[in-house]
């Protein structure tokens, strides 16, 4: 059984009209934008895609435009289960398998803490109600996370969790996980979570990315694969160089406004909006000047 996550997965954002609706005509283009360029998977409804402000039904919505999107492409989508609650996670396993999505993307829920049978139950009803391989998550931002012998016992008990996307940043976590997956590593995906650690997660075994910095940036994330994988690695660290400094100065401004920013420089969409109050997109004028600038000195330039 070979790996059956591999490459880079991007994780869109999605674009709003003035009202607040979705954009799907300017969402669709973000997604056939990063398809066409190489991505190998979308990772759909997650915290990129403002998931968290999204109702259940929206969420399929999204999935829908994003398969058509894909269509005709090695592109994969990833529909992302991010709930509040196990009505609602499985609910959602249900609805994606109707669309016959080919993974999905599991985590526990945010706000409150499960205890650890309870986190097993939450997990494994989902595992349990489908044969779509699956993606464990754990996500930083829900600050819940799956204890690496929780991982193993999960992955042993259901063959279709096939990959782990490790966002901890944690390196005695990770290898912590890797032992208990020792035996299933042939079949068995790591995932990096982090753009900033790619390079790292790849040393470390991993056979792809769920990346936000790919959408505005997919070819200097790809760098890093590709060249890691021809075995390239000193152009593979300079490679992680060049988005740690994008993504370094990225950060200082709200949410996604920078990212959205960004596409001007290599997929020339106008993303329209978020559901946050609009100064999430501020950015002052003499930042992005420096931006252009830095963008301009990478030699980066659109490609597509």
């Amino acid at each position: 059984m070979a790996k059956y996550f591999n490459g880079i997965i991007s994780e869109p954002m999605i674009s709003y009209n003035p009202d607040g609706s979705i954009d799907f005509g300017t969402t669709s283009k973000i997604f056939s934008n990063l398809a066409m360029r190489g991505a190998s998977g979308l990772f759909v409804n997650g915290f990129g895609d403002e998931t968290y402000s999204l109702s259940l039904e929206e969420r399929l919505e999204v999935v829908k435009c994003a398969q058509e999107a894909v269509k005709g492409t090695d592109c994969m989508v990833v529909a992302v289960v991010l709930a509040n609650c196990l009505h609602d996670a499985m609910w959602l396993v249900e609805e994606y398998r109707k669309l016959d999505v080919k993974a999905l993307s599991i985590s526990l829920p945010p706000f409150y803490t499960l205890t650890q049978e309870a986190a097993h139950q939450y997990l494994s009803a989902q595992l349990a109600a489908t044969d779509i391989p699956t993606i464990l998550f754990n996500c930083r931002e829900m600050n819940e996370l799956v204890a690496p012998e929780m991982l193993g016992r999960l992955a042993h008990e259901y063959p279709n969790l096939r990959g782990y996307k490790d966002a901890t940043r944690d390196i005695i976590h990770l290898n912590k996980c890797i032992d208990e997956l020792d035996d299933l590593k042939e079949d068995f995906s790591i995932i990096s979570g982090s753009d900033a650690t790619l390079f790292t997660h790849m040393a470390m075994g991993a056979s792809a990315s769920v990346s936000f910095m790919s959408v505005p940036f997919l070819d200097q994330m790809k760098d890093i694969y590709d060249y890691f994988v021809a075995g390239e690695y000193e152009k593979a660290w300079q490679a992680q160089r060049i988005v740690l400094k994008l993504r370094t100065f990225m950060q200082q401004f709200p949410d996604s406004a920078a990212y959205i920013y960004a596409m001007k420089y290599t997929a020339c969409i106008d993303v329209k909006g978020t559901r946050h109050p609009d100064h999430m997109l501020y950015i002052p004028e003499d930042e992005l000047k420096k931006f252009d600038q830095m963008v301009k000195d990478f030699g980066i330039t659109k490609r597509y």
